[in-house]
């Protein structure tokens, strides 16, 4: 992660801050339970550590000793390294510059922790919004990050079609997938959901030791990693030749797709999207089997804000990345998503997983 964009933050942090009242900001990560925001501010990625980010002071980067090299090499802040626990260290620094109110993210710190860092020092808020509102908005270095992982995704499922066979488990692939990405020098998104013939009407059907046999259809969605920013796609497969069933089903998620995805722009309404893409379904008299909200922001975590859903009235705004994923399902017999993530700018959007195509893919095995 380049320094410019890692200072940017810090500057922009500093204004929310100041707007707020709150002289510091603390992003802990306890054993990888808030690596991401503490990655988003400092650069550095591991499993531990803290950054406390001052009103009037540099920012401080703390580390025990297992990180303190890796922190050298990717942050452009100074380290301290841990010489107690990292909260007594944290609290340390801020008894040290005289904070007095503090912001810290609720969810993402532990009660325990929370409990620790609070005792008798200063007025301790969630800050939890703020690094929302900071994360939100992609800036260039998240966006070239968040289309190298779309490239690696959409070349390692393409790789990995190439291998597939009829009785290859589930299991099987999400292991041959996973492997492509990794190869490619990306890491894994999330879960792999894998889900073959009947088991398509789960919209969250974990790959399992089912063999995936000629005639049925696949639905995956995946993602792929590159530092640390995440793409999301969800794309289908047949085994042999699809039916009609089959290839009418495609279709008609695609109509979907496309009706969601092109009132995509600044202004818009996550709401009303989702509308526009359930009327398709609603004209051929299925929409109760769309279960889900038609889309969701992500980038170093696989759901943030804003929600592209009926339940919300989330405004688009430029710099934010959304998927469009509408699907339909019907238990005990078949199911299909289509899935694709897209750069909302001031007009329109740019698709970023446009490497790889909408089609119902077919292996001829």
């Amino acid at each position: 992660m380049r320094a410019e964009y890692i200072l940017s933050r810090a500057a922009r942090l500093r204004e929310e801050m100041r707007a707020s009242g709150a002289s510091a900001y603390v992003a802990l990560n306890d054993e990888d339970s808030n690596w991401e925001s503490l990655f988003y501010l400092s650069g550095f990625r591991g499993t531990a550590g803290a950054i406390i980010i001052y009103d009037n002071a540099e920012p401080e980067l703390i580390l025990d000793g297992r990180y303190a090299e890796a922190g050298r090499a990717q942050s452009p802040y100074k380290v301290t390294e841990q010489e107690e626990s990292l909260a007594e260290d944290v609290r340390a620094s801020l008894r040290a510059h005289g904070a007095e109110e503090i912001l810290c993210e609720a969810r993402k710190t532990s009660h325990e922790n929370w409990l620790r860092l609070a005792d008798g020092l200063g007025r301790w808020r969630d800050g939890g919004a703020v690094m929302e509102k900071l994360r939100r908005k992609k800036d260039a270095e998240e966006i070239s990050c968040i289309k190298k992982a779309a490239e690696i995704g959409a070349r390692a499922f393409l790789e990995a079609l190439d291998v597939v066979r009829p009785g290859m488990t589930e299991k099987e692939f999400e292991s041959l997938l996973n492997y492509r990405i990794s190869a490619a020098g990306g890491g894994a998104g999330f879960d792999m959901i894998v889900a073959s013939g009947a088991r398509g009407a789960m919209p969250h059907g974990r790959a399992t030791a089912k063999p995936m046999e000629r005639g049925e259809c696949v639905t995956v969605d995946y993602g792929a990693r590159w530092n640390g920013y995440m793409c999301d796609i969800t794309r289908n497969f047949s085994i042999g030749a699809p039916g009609d069933e089959a290839l009418a089903l495609h279709a008609l998620v695609k109509r979907a797709h496309e009706a969601g995805a092109a009132g995509l722009k600044a202004g818009a309404s996550g709401g009303a999207m989702h509308e526009a893409a359930a009327a398709v379904f609603a004209a051929e008299g299925v929409e109760e089997f769309f279960t889900h909200s038609l889309g969701h922001s992500f980038g170093l975590e696989v759901h943030e804000a804003p929600v592209l859903s009926r339940r919300r009235d989330d405004r688009l705004e430029a710099g934010d990345v959304v998927t469009v994923e509408p699907g339909l399902y019907f238990e005990g017999s078949r199911g299909m998503r289509l899935e694709d993530d897209y750069l909302v700018t001031a007009d329109g959007a740019e698709r970023l997983t446009a490497g790889l195509a909408q089609e119902l893919f077919v292996v001829s095995k």
